[in-house]
């Protein structure tokens, strides 16, 4: 018991060193800790290894010193644009070098940056741009098409979409400014206004589903994006200038592809290798080719690579370590061995929360140990909401062994900046829940409380699941579903699906009529991206509701896609190209594993 004792006041002490730890990295004196942000970073890597590989991509290699000059160069474009500080500019794109040149190159006049998702389409699209208010689109030629559709829909002129070529490609949009040009005239130099920003100032959006409704968009600011970059870099990775962080294909506008794959990257003065999407094929090729010593993941992918066939690459690599999210306890050993991994770092966190935790001790299963005010709270059974006594009104915190709601103080050191719409923060704060006078952002992840205040992570709850990496608002989807000629109402929720991640769409529906397939495939597939697409629908005559009028769902959760637990209600399976009946021999396909989804 003293040895574990003394190893958990090890693990928590690397935890504390966090605080601060950013400032040294940087070679920062305190004083100077109000101007910090990516961009003078990258300045100083700059400035200190000007002909050190910055990123590496398709077969290009940008130095810290040309990747500066660029960022530099799009920040003037904007200034001879009128672009200000505090405005906003919305990024489509994939990703690839341009997409961090046009980030940094903000940052550094303290413009932000909205990062929008690649694969929204239709009505998310148009949601999602005109939440963040932007005075101008930055548009890769690469996604022309989407915002081409969304014709009346598209929040600003046509003359305040920037268009910047992909490669070769070059896209037209009627009315839109060549970009591209405007930034080769512009000046290479270091901008005035990079040392006038603060680290209170927002750096970029990033957009969340949170726990309901449409994507909502969370405010990173400097000092946020700047902790969780040297967290990663620091007492979990170790990154050094020798490094080669490898991203994995992880998306740019999600913090996982972002703050952790570029960011552990940029604190440390290491090289980044960038992938435009994730290949399971090709990722161990990349590693060993760019001499990739650490990558980012997410658990979906750690799947994918594990079902991927054998190749000489996998174990020729220079991997040290691989930090993420998601590494299900199942595959954490035969994957570590397979791919000859010597070091897991597992971690959660949430993009519009305060509430981070690292598993140091590459425990399988864990999200790591609880931190200074972090709490797990009793919940009501299956959903989002605390517990709370019927006379007193205070939370009650779980013991070892119970399920609970993580929570996370708000303070000084925690803080929770929330999403760009305030309105939207207030169902994410509880008050004064345990009677000590102080607040917490309530997480809505059901997590189970071990021993030595171990966490692991047991279910998305509230009106959100977890799919390919991505959280899907059940809302959202429903709104989506009966926007459909036959779709009367729509409950969706996520199932669990054997050997996947996560959980995948269902929908439960009444119809107008007869269920007209093609027609709902059809708008279905235009109208939700991929991950969000409902995998299994089930025709029901009518919806069950509680007595708050709120949709039943543990039954059907239950019940899930078997056509034996569903009675008479007829059964659905997206193909990837269009809904079929789902019957009881497809279901086998599915659940045995010889369907992959």
């Amino acid at each position: 018991m003293a040895l574990l004792d003394t190893e958990i006041l090890r693990s928590n002490a690397r935890m504390v060193s966090t605080i601060g730890y950013g400032i040294w990295l940087a070679g920062y004196k305190l004083r100077d800790k109000q101007n910090l942000s990516p961009a003078v970073l990258l300045e100083r890597h700059a400035a200190r290894q000007p002909n050190h590989p910055a990123l590496l991509f398709e077969g290009r290699k940008l130095t810290y010193q040309e990747l500066n000059a660029r960022a530099n160069q799009y920040a003037h474009a904007l200034e001879r644009l009128g672009v200000q500080k505090g405005q906003v500019v919305a990024l489509l794109m994939d990703n690839r070098i341009e997409y961090l040149v046009a980030c940094m190159g903000a940052n550094k006049i303290g413009v932000v940056s909205a990062l929008i998702n690649t694969h929204v389409v239709g009505t998310q699209l148009a949601h999602a741009l005109k939440i963040c208010e932007p005075s101008y689109i930055l548009l890769g030629a690469e996604h022309t098409e989407s915002v081409r559709d969304l014709g009346d829909a598209l929040p600003v002129p046509a003359e305040r979409v920037l268009m910047m070529r992909d490669g070769d490609l070059r896209a037209e949009l009627p009315g839109s400014v060549d970009f591209d040009a405007i930034i080769d005239a512009a000046p290479a130099h270091n901008p005035e206004q990079s040392t006038k920003q603060s680290i209170h100032d927002p750096f970029v959006y990033i957009y969340t589903s949170g726990t309901t409704g449409l994507p909502k968009a969370a405010m990173m600011k400097n000092q946020r994006v700047m902790k969780a970059m040297f967290v990663f870099a620091g007492p979990v990775a170790h990154i050094t200038p020798s490094d080669v962080v490898y991203t994995s294909g992880l998306p740019f506008y999600h913090s996982s592809g972002f703050i952790l794959g570029y960011g552990m990257a940029l604190v440390g003065g290491a090289t980044c290798s960038l992938r435009r999407k994730f290949s399971a094929s090709q990722h161990f090729d990349d590693c060993e080719r760019d001499g990739a010593t650490v990558f980012a993941y997410i658990g979906e992918l750690c799947r994918y690579l594990m079902s991927s066939d054998v190749r000489p690459s996998e174990k020729r690599h220079k991997l040290r370590m691989v930090v993420g999210a998601g590494l299900r306890p199942d595959i954490w050993g035969p994957f570590v061995e397979r791919f000859n991994i010597p070091t897991v770092r597992e971690f959660y966190g949430a993009t519009e929360g305060n509430v981070g935790i690292v598993n140091f001790d590459g425990k399988p299963g864990m999200l790591g140990r609880l931190m200074p005010g972090q709490v797990v709270a009793k919940a009501e059974e299956g959903t989002a909401d605390v517990s709370r006594d019927a006379q007193t009104n205070l939370c009650t915190k779980a013991k070892p062994g119970e399920d609970g709601i993580l929570l996370g103080q708000i303070n000084k050191v925690n803080s929770f900046d929330g999403y760009v719409d305030k309105q939207k923060n207030a169902g994410k704060v509880l008050e004064n829940p345990f009677g000590d006078g102080k607040n917490y952002f309530n997480t809505g992840d059901l997590v189970r409380l071990h021993d030595h205040s171990y966490v692991s992570f047991q279910d998305r709850l509230g009106d959100t699941y977890r799919w390919k990496g991505e959280n899907v608002a059940t809302s959202e989807v429903a709104l989506v579903l009966t926007d459909a000629a036959c779709i009367r109402e729509a409950n969706v929720y996520g199932v669990e699906v054997p050997g996947c991640d996560g959980r995948a769409g269902m929908a439960a529906v009444v119809t107008n009529g007869e269920l007209d397939v093609p027609a709902l495939s059809a708008h279905v597939e235009k109208s939700l991206p991929a991950y969000s697409r409902p995998l299994f629908i089930r025709v029901q005559r009518e919806l069950q509701l509680t007595a708050s009028f709120k949709y039943v769902k543990t039954e059907l959760k239950a019940e899930g896609f078997d056509p034996s637990a569903v009675g008479d209600d007829p059964l659905y399976f997206w193909n990837g190209r269009s809904y079929e009946p789902l019957t009881s021999a497809l279901h086998e396909q599915i659940v045995s594993g010889a369907l992959r989804i």
